[in-house]
């Protein structure tokens, strides 16, 4: 007996030994997966070089089919490396061509573009060199080396797998079907097909380890997936319909690579680390409230966030006791009927004396921002209290004042001590009053409009003006480049850790010639490692969701309707009304638009309004014993 039980232990234990691990055999795959990938581009990136260097000076047609097999070789690659080193992405391998500061130099050094968008623009420009396309393939060359050995060496999980699909399929969303690294070259449907083959292959990887029924399920969804897009992916850009391709393709392939990592119980990103995601792990789509994490860059954490603390956050936010003259609050500039900005060109200034210099911008979806104000001055919600608060012409103030008029209240006292589980007047400090507001802000969020619901599939029609005007935004009028979707504002996907800003040339005065830019030198004013020459008249790209309510626009409130800025950026910027700005980041003279394509574009813009359940007020404040101060307005006095 005991030697068949041995027997019997044995061939159980050789049977558990020889059973196939399913994450060993997927890591097999998908190492298999990359290493094609990779040794493609490696092949393509090298026959490029070779190709370049000896057709210098000759005619361009070889060069050019080279150029776009090496971008192809790319394409396949960019969902994993976009990834893996965004950074890496956007400095070196496929960012914007523009100069940028150097964010690892303790100096103020300034980067000249380089990569894939730099070499496009050499290769639509005929005057463009031979040399200078040469040089500029040697650094092509050189960084997609260094994104091939990062892909190779990455320690790959299926979590990581899985989250690169999620990534690449924002960007081929945000910034594929906006053409937005193809600055200067025209429109190859490849592009959005490659990088679309890579995100399925991943998600494909996956099936054996479902169970039968699951993963015959799978493959047949990816299978209508592929046939979908490739038959909406045609080759005449004009033709491209953009909301149809998201509604109808990405945004379903979204939701099934979240339905593969719940069913198969792979760990999620907020599960392996302290660090909070910028995008919701669970998300199933890209045009959700939740699909950004709203707390991400509040300094909160989710759990920290209470009904109580925020309460107390907007409590402080339409409260006026916290400026000098208690008759000014945060919600004078960001009032709720107009989406949280004021209807004004410049808002009105302390004590009435005149107005301060920039338009209030909306603050709904601002706690998706990295950095605040239209010079991009401030990193935090912290950082925008202290500067309202000392500032003489807003709150005029200090922040010991207001922690020391908010302890002399009682009943702020208790919200205090009920929000953050703390006793006595101690438990107001700067530190917890800038919690609450921030926990406030994580409130104020808008994916809700008619267009969101439409790209989710719920509601089953947008009028056709609407569904012209997105396909416009993102395509023709090139709006979809700098207001990424799904945010429609500067905040640069698939990572949403950058906030944008831009150089387009604002005028004092809404002229259609001979303009005057406008003397605010935006990010060059801020803080002091930008005031360099490359943020001069730069700004931040503000979103243009509830656009309609949020009139007049620009930094300076110049314009004052929706059909003034679409004029404006159809004429070039700037540019075309006689504004000359160095790095002028709009990439076009002019977009020739028509008057039918500039009226859907306003539609679509007007319909993203989406401010239901975000305008509650305090119906009382707190109670002070000076009774001068119990006679303030809720929201300000102005």
């Amino acid at each position: 007996m005991i030697r068949f039980a041995i027997v019997l232990c044995a061939s159980i234990l050789l049977f558990a030994q020889s059973a196939p691990d399913p994450r060993t055999e997927r890591s097999t795959t998908y190492r298999n997966l990359l290493y094609r990938i990779t040794d493609s581009l490696q092949h393509a990136t090298e026959a490029s070089q070779l190709s370049f260097r000896a057709e210098r000076g000759t005619d361009s047609t070889l060069s050019l089919r080279r150029y776009e097999s090496l971008r192809t070789s790319y394409k396949r690659l960019e969902p994993l490396i976009e990834y893996l080193d965004p950074q890496l992405v956007a400095q070196q391998v496929n960012g914007a061509p523009l100069p940028k500061i150097d964010p690892k130099s303790q100096f103020v050094e300034i980067l000249e573009p380089h990569g894939l968008q730099v070499l496009d623009e050499l290769m639509a420009d005929t005057e463009a060199s031979s040399d200078d396309i040469v040089r500029e393939m040697e650094h092509v060359s050189a960084a997609l080396t260094d994104a091939i050995r990062v892909v190779r060496s990455a320690p790959w999980s299926d979590r990581m797998m899985l989250e690169c699909a999620r990534t690449g399929t924002m960007r081929l969303m945000s910034m594929g079907l906006t053409g937005f690294d193809r600055p200067g070259t025209d429109y190859r449907r490849e592009d959005l097909l490659v990088p679309f083959g890579t995100v399925t292959d991943i998600v494909l990887l996956f099936a054996p380890s479902l169970s039968t029924t699951d993963a015959e399920q799978l493959r047949r969804t990816i299978t209508g997936l592929r046939s979908r897009y490739a038959r909406l992916v045609v080759s005449d850009v004009n033709k491209l319909d953009r909301m149809t391709i998201i509604r109808d393709v990405l945004d379903p392939l979204y939701a099934t690579i979240a339905d593969v990592q719940t069913a198969l119980g792979i760990e999620y990103a907020d599960e392996v680390g302290p660090s909070i995601p910028t995008v919701d792990p669970r998300a199933r789509s890209m045009f959700t409230s939740t699909t950004l994490v709203s707390s991400a860059t509040s300094g909160l954490r989710p759990e920290q966030i209470t009904p109580q603390m925020i309460e107390l956050g907007r409590t402080l936010f339409f409260d006026p006791v916290l400026s000098s003259t208690h008759e000014r609050a945060c919600a004078s500039c960001h009032r709720p009927d107009r989406a949280f900005t004021d209807g004004l060109k410049t808002s009105v200034a302390l004590g009435r004396d005149g107005y301060i210099d920039r338009n209030a911008p909306t603050l709904i979806n601002a706690t998706f921002s990295r950095r605040f104000f239209y010079d991009l001055r401030a990193q935090r919600v912290s950082d925008v209290v202290s500067h309202v608060a000392t500032n003489d012409r807003e709150f005029g103030t200090s922040l010991i004042k207001i922690v020391g008029t908010l302890r002399e209240s009682p009943d702020y006292v208790d919200l205090f001590e009920r929000a953050f589980n703390t006793t006595g007047p101690a438990a107001v400090d700067i530190g917890n009053v800038n919690a609450a507001i921030s926990a406030y802000l994580t409130t104020l969020v808008s994916f809700n409009s008619p267009v969101d619901r439409y790209l989710r599939g719920e509601s089953r029609s947008l009028p056709s003006d609407v569904r012209r005007g997105f396909n416009l935004f993102m395509g023709k009028a090139l709006c979809g480049t700098c207001h990424f979707a799904p945010t429609f504002a500067g905040y640069v996907p698939p990572a949403f850790v950058e906030s944008e800003s831009e150089i387009i040339g604002v005028p004092i005065q809404p002229v259609t010639e001979h303009a005057t830019v406008d003397p605010d030198l935006g990010r060059a004013k801020g803080i002091l490692r930008e005031q360099v020459s490359i943020y001069r008249h730069s700004f931040k790209t503000m979103t243009v969701r509830n656009v309609s309510l949020t009139a007049p626009y620009m930094h300076n409130g110049a314009y004052t309707t929706l059909d003034q800025i679409v004029d404006f950026y159809d004429r070039g910027g700037g540019k075309g009304i006689g504004i000359v700005l160095a790095h002028q980041t709009l990439p076009f003279d002019r977009l020739d638009l028509t008057k039918s394509d500039k009226k859907d574009l306003v539609a679509f813009m007007k319909a993203l309004t989406d401010t239901a359940g975000l305008g509650a007020v305090p119906l009382e404040l707190p109670a002070f014993a000076d009774d001068k101060i119990n006679k303030r307005i809720i929201g300000g006095a102005y």
